[in-house]
């Protein structure tokens, strides 16, 4: 299998990113001159570096397709070189004050997990060296004023942890929402469409099949004009549930628009999805619905497109399967089309039934 490179910056962290490297920069650039006047060439000759790697990188970052590597390259390289910092022996005391900036950049940058990893890495090393350049200094030995370090350091931690934590959360929330349609509680159209895309790649690189259904519910207008829109919401609902309870965990349901659904169907031919297909619109044909004081049955047309027999895109293979679901429609509603050599219906279902149906209870 081939390298999986890993996904882009999102645009929150490159943003906080391309702000720190300019702060690296020009803050690198600072300590070097006053290093150099110190004489502290070694010191001096790693900012530099730093300082024109942060540089380069604020124009590469976003040209890279591995910019989650390259962001772990540079917070290597700036920490180390904080840490090099510390342990220099002619470095002042208060240079330990940057210290505190690690939990907070890590999880800012690299997320709950990997920020805390860092952290713990880093602040550990700092404090290796802390005792190592502070052991003779007595007042800075002391309990209380180790306690003030470790404690502030663990407060920082806390707090960068549990900021990453809840927006990881908020983040993840409003990604469902977005994809997620309200009423149904299918996928909707913004979260099938990368799917399918996906699912395209991987089928074409597989050599597999999948297919496509295209679903309207047949007459669902009229139960609007005679029963209210709440009965209709009722309706969705129910055939949502129908979806979930009669697909595979592989499948994919989805809320197309108003009273129209696809579904993904994946390793599936034609003669599977069409046998899925009937399945389903035999499933509802069977339900009764009721909603408040009223009580009746539905039914569907569906159209099958399988790729990558009908086509070898996406955006054709759900405009085939539409096309056939109208072919459904046109011949008599409630019945399935999988596109037949001379273009008949698939089913050989009467299509009047939910005409009828509704019909019987307008009267």
């Amino acid at each position: 299998m081939p390298d999986q490179q890993p996904p882009p910056l999102d645009p929150q962290r490159l943003l906080v990113l391309r702000a720190l490297l300019v702060f690296t920069v020009f803050g690198c650039l600072f300590f070097a001159v006053l290093n150099l006047t110190r004489g502290v060439y070694p010191l001096a000759a790693i900012e530099l570096v730093i300082a024109g790697f942060s540089a380069w990188l604020y124009y590469w970052i976003e040209r890279t397709p591995v910019a989650q590597r390259w962001l772990m390259i540079y917070l290597v390289l700036f920490f180390g070189t904080m840490m090099v910092a510390i342990g220099t022996p002619s470095g002042t005391a208060t240079i330990f004050v940057w210290v505190f900036l690690i939990p907070l950049i890590a999880h800012l940058l690299l997320g709950r997990v990997r920020g805390l990893a860092v952290s713990v890495v880093f602040l550990a090393l700092a404090a290796t060296l802390y005792f190592y350049r502070m052991h003779g200094h007595s007042e800075l030995m002391e309990v209380i004023a180790i306690a003030n370090v470790v404690i502030c350091a663990f407060v920082i931690t806390g707090l960068s942890y549990a900021y990453e934590a809840g927006r990881e959360q908020t983040e993840r929330r409003l990604q469902e929402l977005a994809s997620t349609d309200a009423l149904t509680g299918l996928p909707n159209r913004g979260a099938l469409e990368p799917i399918l895309r996906h699912k395209q790649g991987e089928a074409a690189r597989d050599a597999s099949e999948f297919a496509v259904l295209s679903i309207d519910l047949d007459y669902f207008k009229a139960v609007n004009d005679e029963y209210g829109h709440q009965v209709g919401d009722r309706t969705l609902v129910v055939f949502a549930e129908i979806l979930r309870q009669r697909l595979r965990a592989s499948d994919v349901p989805c809320r197309w628009g108003g009273e129209e659904f696809q579904v993904l169907l994946s390793g599936t031919g034609r003669a599977g999805a069409m046998h899925i297909a009937e399945d389903i619109r035999n499933a509802l044909a069977a339900t009764e619905i009721t909603a408040e004081d009223h009580c009746f049955r539905m039914t569907i047309s569906v159209g099958v497109a399988v790729y990558p027999k009908d086509a070898s895109d996406t955006s054709k293979l759900l405009d085939v399967a539409d096309r056939r679901l109208y072919q459904a429609k046109t011949q008599g509603r409630n019945r399935v089309v999988g596109g037949s050599a001379d273009g008949r219906p698939n089913s050989d279902r009467i299509g009047d039934s939910a005409v009828v149906d509704l019909q019987r209870l307008r009267g």
